[in-house]
């Protein structure tokens, strides 16, 4: 496979740190409706300050008990992202046959992969890693637990990561949400020196984005909702 090239040359004027900040008094509903997975970034480095207010804003968000229990691992060392992109390409290429072979037979699929490969391809020029933990406990324990206890834990984490994603979607920074490039946990943890009680819940490639945002397109609300039981859809157009 030929490596889609990094275009060190684009003249494109990113925005101060003072111009980003601004940009979070984008009304709420533009933010989730414009909102989607960006993979394709910029290179160029994203301003700490900025980076640091987000993540403080993302934080604002509720968690299980309050326990707060989370940790940010930011990467940005060259090296690092090297390991943990030799990582994410192990399970790429395990998994890349599969994607690929339900591309033929769709082109939207097809549509959606070309960003997947690019992020795959390029992921240690990517600026910034953030990998969101927490920690484990008897009450929040990824696994080993009843499925309570995973409920739990990932909606201790979750809700932050969202906040994160919306307000890079409202600065102009390409973000998404993966977990695929951590998959193998006790490998991940090694590179990031984790302590045994603290996992890596998943990765998010930040940076400039390149294109556009939304809007997204979505199913019709009618036929996502169910009253009282699944199946029951009296929203649905014709049901």
């Amino acid at each position: 496979m030929t490596e889609t090239p990094v275009d060190r040359s684009d003249p494109v004027r990113h925005p101060t740190t003072e111009e980003a900040l601004a940009a979070l008094d984008m009304p709420l509903v533009d933010a989730m409706q414009t909102q989607r997975a960006v993979r394709r970034l910029h290179t160029d480095p994203v301003d700490d300050a900025l980076l640091l207010r987000l993540l403080e804003l993302s934080l604002k968000a509720p968690t299980s008990s309050n326990t707060q229990d989370w940790s940010y691992v930011v990467v940005k060392d060259r090296q690092q992202k090297a390991r943990i992109a030799r990582l994410y390409g192990v399970l790429y290429r395990a998994f890349k046959p599969f994607a690929e072979r339900a591309a033929l037979a769709d082109p939207a699929v097809e549509r959606q992969l070309a960003p997947q490969r690019w992020q795959a391809e390029n992921f240690e020029e990517i600026p910034v890693l953030v990998i969101p933990c927490y920690r484990r406990t008897l009450k929040h324990a990824p696994v080993g637990f009843p499925q309570i206890s995973v409920s739990s834990y990932y909606g201790s984490v979750y809700p932050a990561v969202q906040n994160l994603l919306l307000a890079c979607r409202a600065v102009g920074l390409g973000a998404s949400l993966q977990t695929l490039p951590i998959w193998l946990v006790p490998v991940a943890k090694r590179i990031l020196g984790l302590p045994w009680n603290l996992n890596p819940v998943c990765i998010i490639p930040i940076g400039w984005a390149k294109g556009n945002y939304g809007p997204t397109k979505r199913r019709p609300i009618g036929e996502v909702v169910h009253v009282d039981r699944f199946g029951n859809r009296p929203f649905a157009g014709g049901e």
